[in-house]
């Protein structure tokens, strides 16, 4: 009973935040590209070894990643002075601006969560997403 009844509250739930997510979709940005603009908005212009090793990937990766952000004029690329084959990778005013419109997303949601619920429920909701989170990523 208890899993039909999480099936029937959670289902309408996960679409809901599914469905503003897309929201950012339809701007052509995918979650890794999003993290890419979030860390140069958090630690200033990175080059695009240092993005690499601060993600964990190679650095054709990350400049597949870039280039779609590039196009978009979310970030611009900087040449080097000290070593001309390598780029500051730059986040522009555009790029802000769609980071503040994902953050806006972001309060509207939590803002919902702090309507609906209770402190106490939110301090247990709080847990139970990094209890779920948790796990989740030691099977990933």
């Amino acid at each position: 009973m208890a899993v039909k009844e999480l099936e029937e509250n959670y289902v309408p739930f996960q679409c809901m935040i599914v469905s503003d997510s897309n929201k950012f979709n339809v701007e052509g940005v995918s979650t890794a590209q999003y993290y890419i603009l979030d860390a140069l908005s958090n630690q200033g212009p990175k080059t695009t070894k240092e993005l690499a090793e601060m993600k964990g990937i190679s650095q054709s990766g990350i400049s597949k990643l870039t280039k779609r952000l590039l196009e978009k004029k979310y970030i611009v690329q900087e040449r080097q002075l000290i070593d001309r084959r390598s780029y500051k990778i730059i986040l522009t005013s555009e790029g802000k601006a769609f980071l503040n419109r994902v953050d806006d997303f972001g309060n509207e949601i939590m803002n919902l969560i702090e309507e609906a619920l209770m402190p106490e429920e939110v301090k247990a909701f709080s847990m139970m997403c990094k209890k779920i989170t948790s796990l989740y990523a030691e099977k990933t």
